[in-house]
């Protein structure tokens, strides 16, 4: 059987691998891919299907000449520039304004959940206009199993998502 894929776009993923991703590859159950930027995930994304994708919302431009100008325009701040809701936008609504190229037609807002610093208040008007429902907020002292929970919660939801778009 298949073993469910995921990829975790998160800039700072190399400091946090000891800590959340060690119960990722001890428990096996997942295929796991990492993108540190957005330009590093817009590839993959379009390389490849994801059972579950997890964003960040602060992450760098990469190399492409769009996401660094969307970054550039904010002073390259990560903290102003939420390149994470951009990417989320222009994936989900198809938004060229973000960026010229095409999305990838495969994903789908449940396949989403968002793992970042912000506070669900303060981008929860951003997820209900994508649909995106899964979201967890980092924070000092999160348990080691935190990424594992989450992308069970965010695969247990798409099932029960795809489940019910075929009922209709």
């Amino acid at each position: 059987m298949k073993k469910p894929s995921v990829l975790w776009i998160e800039d700072s993923a190399r400091f946090e691998l000891r800590n959340l991703v060690g119960q990722l590859f001890f428990g096996g159950k997942y295929e796991f891919n990492l993108a540190e930027d957005v330009t590093s995930a817009v590839n993959q994304l379009q390389a490849r299907e994801y059972d579950a994708v997890i964003v960040d919302i602060r992450l760098p431009p990469g190399i492409d000449a769009e996401w660094r100008k969307l970054y550039q325009q904010t002073g390259f701040d990560r903290v102003h520039a939420q390149l994470g809701l951009k990417l989320l936008r222009w994936l989900l609504t198809r938004d060229n304004s973000i960026h010229p190229a095409a999305p990838p037609e495969w994903i789908k807002p449940h396949q989403i959940a968002v793992f970042t610093v912000e506070g669900k208040g303060e981008i929860q008007t951003h997820l209900d206009d994508l649909g995106i429902t899964v979201f967890r907020q980092k924070s000092a002292g999160l348990r080691d199993t935190v990424l594992l929970e989450l992308i069970d919660e965010l695969l247990a939801r798409a099932q029960t998502t795809f489940a019910q778009d075929r009922a209709l």
